[in-house]
Parts: C-alpha cells; sequence; structure tokens
C-alpha cells in the first residue's frame, strides 16, 4: 500500500511539471519571446530534461553523428509512449516541427501549446483535408524546416512495431527530403498508453543514417509509400529488435 501511495504522489509530481512548464511556456512563448524558435527550443529541452530528473529516467542515446548538418530531414520514430515527445527534445538539437493528428490539438493546455508551435495537424480522414496538409508540410520543408514524424500514427500498447500509416510518406516524392530513423526503446515502460503512473527506468535511443528514396521516385504514388514504408520500418524492426536481445541479456545477467 505503501509503494503505491509514493507512486502515486512521484506520479503526480511529474505530471505537476508536465503541466506547469508548458503553462509557463504558453505564456513566455506568447508574450515575452513570441515568434523566438531559438527560445521556444531552450525551454521544450529544460522541460524535457525535468521530465527525464523527476520520471528517474535514464536515457541512453547513440548514433548522434549520423545527424546531418545544415540539411532539411525529416525525423521518424516509433511511437511507444506520451514520453517519446520530450525524448525527441533530449535527442535531436536545433529547430524541428511536429506533424501529429489533429485530436491532439483539441487538448486543453497541450493543444494550446501546440498550436503556438505551430505544430502541423492532419485529419487522417478527411482526404481533402489531408492532401492540403501534405502541401503545406511540402512548402514548409522548401522553406528549410525539418519535420518529425511518428508513421504509427499513435502510440502502441506493446513494444511491437504498428504498421505504418501512407499519410507519412505521402509527400516525399514531392519534398525529396531524407528520412532520420529513430528507434525509441523502452518508453514505453515508463509511461504506458492509458496510464498516467511513471515508472523509472531505462530508455534506449538509437539515431540511424539517413535514408534516401531516390531511387524509387519514379514509382506511382501508392507504389513509393509502401516501398519507402517499408524501407524505413525495416531499419527500425531491426534495430528494436537487437536491443531487445540485448536488454533480455542484461536482465538475465543482473539476476
Amino acid at each position: 500500500m505503501l509503494k503505491k501511495l509514493i507512486r502515486v504522489a512521484h506520479s503526480t509530481i511529474w505530471w505537476i511539471d508536465w503541466i506547469a512548464i508548458m503553462l509557463l511556456g504558453i505564456i513566455f512563448d506568447s508574450v515575452v519571446w513570441r515568434g523566438n524558435r531559438s527560445m521556444y527550443r531552450r525551454v521544450e529541452s529544460f522541460w524535457a530534461w525535468t521530465l527525464m530528473k523527476l520520471g528517474g529516467v535514464k536515457l541512453e542515446i547513440k548514433g548522434r553523428e549520423n545527424l546531418p548538418k545544415n540539411e532539411t530531414v525529416v525525423y521518424m520514430s516509433n511511437h511507444q509512449s506520451d514520453l517519446d515527445w520530450p525524448i525527441i527534445f533530449m535527442s535531436i538539437p536545433g529547430q524541428y516541427l511536429f506533424l501529429a493528428k489533429k485530436e491532439l490539438f483539441d487538448i486543453p493546455i497541450f493543444g494550446t501549446y501546440m498550436r503556438i508551435q505551430k505544430y502541423i495537424p492532419i485529419e487522417r480522414d478527411k482526404i481533402r483535408k489531408s492532401l492540403k496538409t501534405y502541401k503545406d508540410i511540402v512548402a514548409l520543408i522548401e522553406s528549410g524546416n525539418s519535420i518529425v514524424i511518428y508513421p504509427e500514427g499513435t502510440r502502441s500498447y506493446n513494444k511491437e512495431l504498428q504498421k505504418f500509416k501512407s499519410f507519412s510518406f505521402a509527400f516525399f516524392q514531392e519534398a525529396r527530403v531524407r528520412v532520420v530513423p529513430i528507434a525509441i526503446d523502452g518508453s514505453i515502460n515508463i509511461l504506458k498508453k492509458g496510464s498516467r503512473l511513471i515508472n523509472p527506468g531505462k530508455v534506449k535511443v538509437t539515431i540511424l543514417p539517413p535514408i534516401s528514396f531516390d531511387d524509387i521516385y519514379h514509382l506511382s504514388a501508392k507504389d513509393f509509400c509502401l516501398a519507402a514504408s517499408n524501407r524505413v520500418r525495416q531499419v527500425l524492426l531491426d534495430v528494436l529488435e537487437k536491443t531487445e536481445v540485448i536488454r533480455q541479456a542484461e536482465e538475465i545477467v543482473a539476476l
């Protein structure tokens, strides 16, 4: 009973930190340093750092040498938890915008913050609006904005990599940028979908070499999306499977 109360208290403090700093971010981003994306990112990085410290989350980040310099790219990561958002801030420096399902923009505080940051909502069930969003994404990329996408479209209830959504790749034939795959392993153990309780632990982040699609741009839109999706998915699968094997081996040694 005592352990449960401690866990609830710990989780409550963690969520207060999540909301409080986000509220401060909304105020300062809207009033004090309006339009200053450099300050936005500093606050986001500090926010992410406090969440890791308070949550007892140990990040192991590998592959930062694979991050392109002075290049507009699309970062694609698997999606295990709400924690993945601050994990990205801790793992990738520089400026980028998030692509997210429109429903998230309707969440109090969280949605307000996303709108202020000019993150990109997508309505997956409304094709015409989605097509307009694709054009907006292409324009942003052509203006030098890197994008972060979770190609599964939503968080997973388990560690299995879900099927990728085709909209995640539909704009690449026009934008023609490289993808930097990012494998996140362990965030689901910290904060599971459907739960608000925090479990201290370790998360491994692997940043992989950029992937280009120069050899498949000539394909039809449908075939291109399938080929590009399979290419990125396989790379992430390989890393996640290897990471899981290593994790299980470490648990056996610890016993």
